[in-house]
């Protein structure tokens, strides 16, 4: 009987032992920004998944208001097929999603250009709210 890889990823809270695994997919990914993370960078609370001990994605929720949490930080390996990180991406968005209902919060935000994220996120109940962001280093 054949493997479903699919099957096979799961996801484990963020720690610091998967910091340069995160390192490295944010170079897979162009690293647009050119910043290099460290664990003073990221949210508290946060999920890599993993296919065996490969990454598949990251993503993680930050606390911007007393009852809001924004999810950012969301990437994926690309060297994964499309479904795998597709069902990395949707476990961490869930996981997170449960940990802000746990949390109580009133709602999350995302930032995002990517149509994909848009499509999966409205899927999960988010609307789009045309906005401008700026932003100063």
């Amino acid at each position: 009987m054949p493997i479903d890889h699919l099957d096979s990823v799961h996801i484990v809270p963020f720690k610091h032992k998967y910091l340069d695994t995160l390192k490295e997919m944010h170079r897979f990914n162009g690293n647009a920004l050119n910043i290099e993370l460290s664990m003073k960078d990221l949210p508290k609370i946060g999920y890599i998944a993993l296919l065996g001990k490969q990454p598949v994605a990251a993503g993680f929720m930050r606390r911007v208001e007393p009852n809001y949490a924004q999810l950012d930080t969301f990437l994926s390996n690309p060297y994964m097929g499309s479904q795998i990180r597709h069902k990395g991406l949707t476990m961490i968005t869930d996981a997170l999603l449960e940990d802000a209902a746990d949390l109580g919060l009133k709602g999350v935000l995302v930032i995002t250009k990517d149509e994909s994220i848009m499509k999966r996120a409205q899927i999960e109940g988010f609307i789009v709210v045309p906005q401008t962001l700026l932003i100063k280093y």
